[in-house]
């Protein structure tokens, strides 16, 4: 009995001097507050030369493509006029027929394809454009001793719904305040133009 005392006695002296000894560490070990600082993922977007640039290749891709799909349409014209010249029943007018469903067809994936091409072009262009703007955000932070960066989404204006979409809006944003004085989306579009990476 008088051991189990001593034992217990020993066990519980142990963990006070232990419990001591880490109190004592932790309070030398203070963590400094967090950097945070925001941006405006939005201007960021628009404000980069090098968006801008892709932006132009894909209305330019787009113009191409409408060309295209407009040679179609008038060869499908100029086909659907000459049937309706030809003797119905003719074989003439079943081989012309058989023209036009073709290109009518070619036409209609032409106009699908393109459709997708465009949509994939431009989920390309954002998918690599936020990627170098987090990498950039990163290089930033990491010179400036920022510790997170957030997107500040109270900046965009709620729009106009019924209680269910208004709540929807409110519960989907983050952030309430942000002072200007936190916000780096200037000297981050800055840096990422000046170095190209915009």
């Amino acid at each position: 009995m008088a051991r189990t005392r001593l034992v217990t006695g020993s066990v519980i002296a142990a963990l006070a001097l232990g419990f001591t000894f880490m109190a004592g560490y932790a309070a030398q070990l203070r963590l400094q507050p967090a950097v945070v600082a925001f941006i405006d993922i939005e201007k960021v977007f628009n404000s980069l030369d090098s968006r801008q640039a892709s932006e132009a290749a894909i209305v330019e891709l787009a113009k191409t493509m409408e060309q295209k799909t407009t040679t179609m349409r008038e060869e499908l014209e100029l086909l659907q006029a000459e049937l309706e010249s030809l003797e119905p029943g003719s074989t003439a007018m079943a081989d012309m027929n058989e023209s036009v469903v073709s290109v009518a067809g070619r036409l209609r994936a032409y106009q699908k394809y393109a459709a997708l091409l465009l949509e994939r072009e431009q989920a390309n262009d954002l998918r690599e454009t936020y990627e170098r703007i987090r990498t950039s955000a990163a290089e930033y932070s990491k010179k400036e001793g920022i510790d997170v960066v957030l997107l500040n989404d109270s900046i965009p204006m709620m729009e106009p719904s019924d209680s269910a979409g208004t709540l929807e809006q409110i519960s989907s944003r983050r952030i309430l305040y942000a002072g200007t004085s936190l916000d780096i989306t200037e000297e981050l579009i800055a840096m990422m133009n000046a170095a190209g990476a915009g």
